[in-house]
């Protein structure tokens, strides 16, 4: 009979990647060698699943994993949907009334079922972040679509949408961000560009913290739980643990919650 240990679930940026935001070898083989001794694997991110696979893709045994805050939860490396949250249309059209007047504008993502690309108004934002959008595609690995409204979109429900600016624009928006129900919102550091500040703007269930305990009760999995995280969408994820590992960078909320 296999003996469980217990459960470790992480953020993946800034936490278990290196400068290149992949993971390095020997974390790989770390963690596959805690998983054969028992533990349960949980990975938590706000990427893609499209970008999550290029920093994981060296991760062969069976292992969680909740994409885009937790909107999507899976089970790999067999891609299997175990829980879903996602955001109506009717969001995108109560922000387009929030963003009047605003500095930049937001991003739409689509989801792994519908192409993992992001929806985007290329004429609302300036040309630094013209420049920066241009930059990340790449690397993200996650195609655009241009498009004139957000009217045009046929898709009917969305894991995630992101904003993008500076520090002071994007805490002052996120206030009034905290004014609309059934939302969850998080301000936190772009972990390609560190001059920039993303919102990332999801459904109310897609939070890494309620995430990793829909895991852990439909998985079944064992106790105790070890969490870590190095940004403020962590927070949640850090206070379901009952061992808590803050990055030595991280936000000085997630570093009283820590025990390490």
């Amino acid at each position: 009979i296999e003996m469980k240990q217990g459960t470790i679930a992480l953020d993946i940026d800034g936490t278990i990647t290196d400068h290149d935001h992949m993971v390095p070898d020997a974390v790989v083989s770390y963690l596959e060698a805690l998983h054969a001794k028992g533990w349960e694997i949980v990975l938590l991110t706000g990427r893609t699943l499209s970008f999550s696979l290029m920093s994981i893709q060296k991760f062969t045994f069976p292992y969680y994993l909740a994409v885009q805050n937790g909107a999507d939860l899976l089970k790999m490396p067999e891609k299997i949907s175990i829980g879903r949250s996602y955001l109506s249309i009717d969001m995108v059209q109560v922000l387009e009334t929030l963003y009047k007047g605003q500095e930049e504008d937001f991003i739409i993502y689509s989801g792994y079922e519908n192409g993992d690309f992001c929806y985007y108004h290329p004429d609302r934002f300036s040309k630094k972040i013209s420049t920066f959008l241009g930059e990340i595609q790449t690397p993200t690995a996650t195609p655009w679509k241009a498009v004139t409204s957000f009217a045009s979109v046929e898709q009917k429900s969305f894991p995630l949408i992101k904003c993008i600016g500076t520090k002071k624009v994007l805490d002052s928006f996120n206030e009034k961000l905290a004014t609309i129900p059934g939302i969850k919102s998080s301000v936190i550091h772009d972990p390609i560009s560190r001059e920039l500040y993303l919102i990332l703007i999801t459904h109310q269930e897609a939070d890494k913290g309620i995430s990793l305990k829909k895991i852990v009760k439909s998985q079944n999995l064992p106790r105790p739980l070890i969490t870590g995280g190095d940004d403020n969408n962590d927070i949640p994820l850090l206070k379901e643990g009952d061992i808590r590992i803050a990055m030595e960078n991280s936000p000085l909320a997630l570093q009283n919650l820590a025990d390490i």
